[in-house]
């Protein structure tokens, strides 16, 4: 089975680990309530050898009601809290302390074949995205809309004003994003069979114009990709990111295998936007963005022979600074309750290790 590496996180590792993909806006989500009960422990030790510890429990408790005239509403309330030794922040708020937080509250409207949502939503696209890695995912504030009257096409386009969640540096508040915000818009297409195609362009004032391309060939044994993007710096002091980046990747299926290959190479800078990026050799940890003409070659095998789980090591060679190998397992003991476990290895950067139990209701 291949796995499309388009709209996750930590887009290499994510794809293997089956994180899910970009939600069709176009689809109302399942009437009631709904979410899901987390556990976390992380273990991280730095280049000095300074260890540092947390776990923690929370999850997400949402409720969606029944549509009228084709308009619902939804909420989600995020928590989490400390179990224990919580020096290692990561799993918490800015201050070191659990905390809860709306993250989703919105109204949706469905009219034939345009869908849009307003409020607070978890949203996933190349440079927006939930990153879910922690405790509690990255959601955001604004208005997208998605329409599918094209055949085989879906056209996407939104304003995010505001975000929270792992990837912010106050993660239990809404934050703009950027002083005006971020406006983009992005095209699927999928009438070539076995081809999924994409362009994306945000307007990111005061940051970059960030655009992205990429095209995904998949058959029953192999998957072939190609990436562009380039990103324009927006900033009065020349401090966004500007430069171009390039992607390819392939992986193939022998026998209860599946091998992966992949390769950025950056003219510039570039950033990863907002969440984990779409670069498709990022690490659990580490990615090409924020360094000036980084290459970077991820090389991976998965082990998916016993029934539930599925068993994993990504190695990245980065060009400049330290690279990364992460190992992995991934067990889904039932259609509620599943495992991860991580552990990154940062060689003289550091290590750390990170499992995350899921119950979901």
């Amino acid at each position: 089975m291949t796995r499309s590496f388009a709209f996750k996180p930590h887009a290499l590792l994510a794809a293997l680990l089956a994180t899910p993909a970009l939600p069709a806006l176009a689809e109302t989500a399942e009437e009631g309530f709904s979410g899901n009960l987390r556990a976390g422990y992380i273990s991280s030790e730095d280049g000095a050898g300074i260890r540092t510890k947390s776990s923690a429990i929370g999850g997400k408790f949402g409720y969606v009601s029944p549509q009228w005239s084709g308009i619902n509403v939804g909420a989600t309330v995020y928590a989490t809290e400390e179990l224990g030794k919580d020096d290692e922040g990561s799993f918490f708020g800015a201050d070191g302390d659990g905390y809860s937080l709306l993250g989703e509250a919105y109204l949706q409207a469905t009219l034939g074949s345009t869908s849009i949502k307003g409020g607070r939503f978890e949203y996933d696209s190349p440079y927006a995205d939930t990153d879910d890695i922690r405790m509690i995912p990255n959601t955001f504030q604004g208005v997208v809309l998605s329409n599918t009257s094209l055949a085989d096409t879906t056209i996407h386009a939104g304003h995010l004003s505001k975000w929270a969640g792992v990837d912010t540096d106050e993660p239990e508040e809404f934050r703009h994003l950027t002083d005006d915000g971020v406006n983009f818009i992005g095209v699927e297409y999928e009438g070539i069979d076995s081809v999924a195609l994409q362009a994306w362009y945000y307007d990111a004032k005061d940051l970059a114009q960030l655009s992205y391309i990429e095209a995904i060939y998949s058959t029953d044994t192999f998957e072939i990709g190609a990436q562009f993007a380039k990103q324009d710096d927006d900033t009065s002091d020349n401090s966004g990111p500007d430069g171009d980046a390039y992607g390819i990747f392939g992986s193939i299926n022998v026998a209860d295998f599946i091998l992966t290959a992949a390769y950025n190479d950056v003219d510039g800078t570039v950033t990863n936007g907002f969440g984990g990026g779409p670069f498709f050799t990022s690490a659990d940890d580490l990615t090409i963005d924020g360094t000036e003409d980084q290459d970077a070659l991820a090389l991976g095998v998965e082990y998916g022979g016993i029934d539930n789980l599925t068993i994993g090591v990504l190695n990245v060679e980065f060009d400049k600074g330290e690279d990364e190998i992460d190992y992995y397992a991934a067990y889904q003991m039932n259609e509620s309750l599943s495992f991860e476990l991580i552990h990154a290895d940062l060689h003289d950067d550091g290590q750390s290790t990170r499992l995350i139990a899921n119950l979901a209701f």
